[in-house]
């Protein structure tokens, strides 16, 4: 990978857009430390420090811990591309729209930003309930107002920030967004690791397995993320409507394992967090419903008990089936290959193709729900079993971004390598034809 790096380093017109992400990266650092006036900041660290905040927290690079002005980060974006994914199958119109090209994307864009436009304000109300009930912020309409904007705001300018990183950069600007949110508070982390291990607070050999458990957990986000079940595809000869005719060959299909990503696990933490968030509305001791609220909090946290982590696990199983059914139409994929005069081997066309994929992508899914399912578990039981309290990024949603958006970038690195055809990244083996043409110069 350093290699890789200090070759792209090389080309002038590489190294203009790595160092854009890198000033781009910087912004948002210092964008992160700007906080919001009025602002209590020891009551916002008792709060932050409960589940469902300090969940947001580790998005944002504890720019929620610091109220800054990107104190929502991407989330309210996150959702809302989220649901248009859903009501996209849901509804034959977006559908439609889906498949209209680049026209039909565009729109659905539009759609999304509004929508998070709308989220923001939502979720920043939220948070100004939340920190107005914990003293961290003084009760009325323009306090509340201040925030709901300026969080707004923020998060639409990382959105814009994003794309000038998409067009000017390398790789998914939103995703690097999301990945340098991620990265900057790892620092903070280690430090507090090690100084808890100074005053004794955790011993080295807790430290020793959760480095242990970190490099594992990568180790198999690697393996599952780039795994695919290749189905062979044999293109029969056909004539093109210039009356040319296509020679036939052999491709393949792709299916991935872990084909949903990081959805299912964001879909479980909000079912997990819900009854939290109603708490906030319905504090403990003042009513039945409140206390309810408390003890189903309790009984749905993956860290307290085993029946917790089994429910969590059932439910990131279940949503990866279901993001996956959502993302893979199997019938419309044996449409197209036999729309193209493509086959599978041994398979007909139509409805057995159909079914043939079904059975693969049902089998190859349990393998990444099940992995997904452990994955997600480790970042809730890793610190009992270690007694590190201060690193969050082992396991979970936060490591399957970090690298997943580091493998993404890499690639795009070697796909703008590869478009400047740069020789010595690049090695091609000389063809026979060469070869013999090399031998009749001699």
């Amino acid at each position: 990978m350093l290699e890789k790096l200090a070759a792209a380093w090389a080309v002038p017109d590489i190294q203009k857009r790595l160092i854009f992400v890198l000033k781009a990266f910087l912004v948002y650092v210092i964008a992160s430390h700007i906080p919001m006036a009025g602002i209590n900041h020891d009551a916002v660290n008792k709060l932050v420090s409960q589940g469902l905040l300090n969940a947001y927290d580790v998005f944002s690079g504890g720019a929620l811990r610091r109220v800054s002005i990107i104190g929502l980060s991407l989330m309210p974006y996150i959702n809302a591309s989220i649901v248009m994914q859903l009501l996209t199958v849901a509804i034959p119109q977006l559908q439609a729209m889906s498949k209209e090209g680049e026209s039909g994307r565009r729109q659905i864009n539009k759609i999304t930003r509004y929508a998070s436009i709308g989220l923001g304000f939502v979720q920043a109300a939220g948070l100004y309930n939340m920190f107005s009930s914990g003293g961290a912020i003084q009760k009325g309409f323009f306090p509340m107002l201040m925030m709901m904007v300026v969080m707004t705001s923020g998060t639409m300018f990382l959105l814009w920030l994003g794309e000038q990183l998409t067009e000017k950069g390398i790789g998914n600007g939103t995703s690097l967004i999301i990945f340098v949110g991620i990265m900057i508070s790892i620092p903070n982390q280690i430090l507090m690791t090690f100084k808890m291990v100074q005053e004794g607070a955790v011993s080295i050999f807790g430290v020793v397995g959760m480095a242990i458990l970190f490099l594992a957990s990568i180790v198999g986000v690697i393996y599952m993320t780039q795994g695919t079940r290749r189905i062979p595809v044999l293109n029969m000869r056909k004539v093109t409507a210039g009356g040319r005719m296509t020679s036939a060959g052999q491709s393949y299909l792709p299916l991935k394992i872990n084909t949903a990503g990081v959805i299912p696990i964001i879909f479980a933490m909000s079912i997990q967090l819900f009854p939290q968030t109603f708490q906030q509305f319905f504090p403990r001791g003042k009513s039945a419903f409140g206390d309810f609220l408390f003890n189903a909090t309790q009984w749905l946290n993956p860290g307290a008990s085993v029946w917790a982590s089994l429910i969590f696990a059932v439910l990131v199983m279940f949503f990866t089936y279901f993001y996956t059914a959502v993302q893979y139409d199997t019938n419309d994929i044996a449409d197209n290959l036999k729309k193209y005069g493509s086959l599978i081997p041994g398979v007909k066309p139509g409805k057995p193709t159909a079914e043939y994929l079904d059975t693969v992508l049902t089998r190859i899914t349990l393998a990444g729900a099940i992995f997904l399912a452990a994955i997600s578990l480790i970042q809730y039981w890793a610190p009992t079993w270690t007694g590190v309290k201060a690193v969050s990024i082992v396991g979970g949603t936060s490591l399957l971004i970090v690298v997943g958006v580091a493998l993404e970038t890499m690639t795009a690195i070697e796909a703008q390598m590869a478009m400047r055809n740069y020789e010595g990244f690049i090695k091609t083996r000389p063809s026979d034809s060469d070869n013999m043409m090399r031998g009749r110069m001699r």
